[in-house]
């Protein structure tokens, strides 16, 4: 597709918008989560439902997602995840129900912000940047959930000290109907429909579906990425909470709250990048099991730690592992499976994801009730990481393998 440097220039810019206030969905939440419960008066095991169905849902939604960027086009499908944010969060502005924040929230807005990242954006790239400038591209955009860690968590940490839930809510809803409505309106306009190929909606030949999503190496990659799914639910939902409750009483804790959030952000980003050059030099396989040891050690460095110092340390180490276990099980997926299928793999990969964050945002906040510590809870999401690093280790020496048989069933 043959586009001018304006229309490329609009979709990067949009493209960071839209990814940056996309943040704000889990954000706000993160911050908010205890206030939450006392608004809606549950216990937090209770309340962590809202959450844990939220990234169920991500999940379930994926399919979906791809189904109506393939009828709609992608711009239009990031449209609907825009519209969808507003009415979420007026709705939230003026209504205290649990059972309608549990829709709202747990459904509704993971369908918008399913809606507003990896699928659509990946489509879009896809379809209107040159083959050697996708992968800058797509990291440039999605870079803008890095961007909100860094702004936006900061933001949300001294808002919290106080502006109301109610008020977050309208801001919110308010920034998606004036910014980002028009501002997708505009690229739009600017662009013309992008939607998938006829030759990418064809079934792949070769061994079927069930059979790939039972093979060793699905199953190596599905147990790996469980870890990223347990430690990213750690992140969006029970970090917070956790320092909150070290640090009660400290002085200057919401300081520490917000740095902590800021340089996990930082270093995400940078680690991203680094991770992307790194590749080119290490095997995948023992890369991906060295980010889920570092991972699994930042973990332990919080389990039982009242020092706003550490919190910065595991900020910044977590944070560099961040998007790199994504990036490589992403390659790892392309390498053994091809190209043909490899969408269609990693949505089943990221359904294993996200049935981990819901695992692990439900029971953590359950295990909090129960022992009125995050140290449980902490110490579970570093051995799924440690379990990680096995699958990792031991896919490594079947990669190859289970490429050599994914493509012998292509030729014959």
């Amino acid at each position: 597709m043959n586009l001018s440097r304006y229309q490329l220039t609009l979709a990067i810019l949009v493209g960071v918008l839209v990814t940056f206030l996309a943040s704000a969905i889990k954000g706000s939440y993160q911050v908010y989560f205890v206030d939450l419960t006392e608004l809606y008066g549950r216990s937090r095991g209770t309340f962590a439902l809202t959450g844990a169905i939220f990234g169920l849902t991500i999940g379930l939604m994926s399919p979906l997602v791809g189904w109506i960027c393939d009828r709609y086009g992608a711009i239009q499908t990031i449209l609907s995840g825009a519209v969808a944010t507003v009415l979420v969060y007026f709705l939230l502005g003026f209504m205290q129900s649990y059972f309608l924040f549990l829709v709202l929230y747990g459904l509704i807005a993971a369908y918008a912000l399913t809606a507003m990242t990896f699928v659509p954006l990946g489509l879009l790239v896809d379809r209107i940047f040159e083959q050697q400038h996708k992968g800058l591209a797509f990291a440039a955009i999605t870079n803008g959930t890095a961007i909100g860690f860094m702004v936006l968590s900061p933001l949300w940490v001294w808002l919290n000290g106080f502006v109301s839930w109610s008020i977050v809510c309208l801001a919110i809803g308010t920034v998606f109907l004036v910014i980002v409505i028009p501002a997708l309106l505009l690229l739009n306009r600017a662009l013309p429909d992008i939607v998938a190929t006829p030759s990418e909606k064809q079934l792949t030949p070769g061994l079927s579906l069930h059979r790939q999503i039972t093979g060793t190496a699905f199953l190596l990659l599905a147990i790996s990425f469980a870890g990223c799914g347990s430690s990213m639910a750690f992140i969006d939902v029970h970090l917070v909470p956790a320092m909150q409750h070290s640090l009660d009483g400290s002085e200057n804790h919401r300081e520490t709250i917000a740095s902590t959030l800021s340089l996990l952000g930082m270093a995400e980003l940078l680690g991203a990048l680094g991770v992307g050059w790194l590749l080119r030099f290490l095997k995948p396989g023992l890369f991906l099991a060295f980010l889920y040891g570092i991972r699994a050690l930042s973990l332990v460095l919080i389990t039982n730690t009242q020092s706003p110092s550490t919190f910065i340390v595991f900020g910044i180490i977590f944070g560099l592992s961040y998007m790199g276990t994504v990036i490589i099980t992403s390659l790892m997926c392309l390498s053994i499976f091809g190209a043909q299928v490899k969408g269609k793999i990693f949505g089943f990969l990221f359904t294993i994801h996200q049935l981990s964050v819901f695992i692990t945002v439900w029971a953590g906040g359950v295990i909090f009730d129960l022992t009125q510590s995050y140290q449980w809870v902490t110490l579970f999401v570093a051995g799924m990481c440690v379990v990680s690093v096995f699958a990792a280790l031991i896919l490594q020496t079947q990669q190859k393998k289970e490429a050599a048989i994914y493509q012998q069933s292509l030729n014959s």
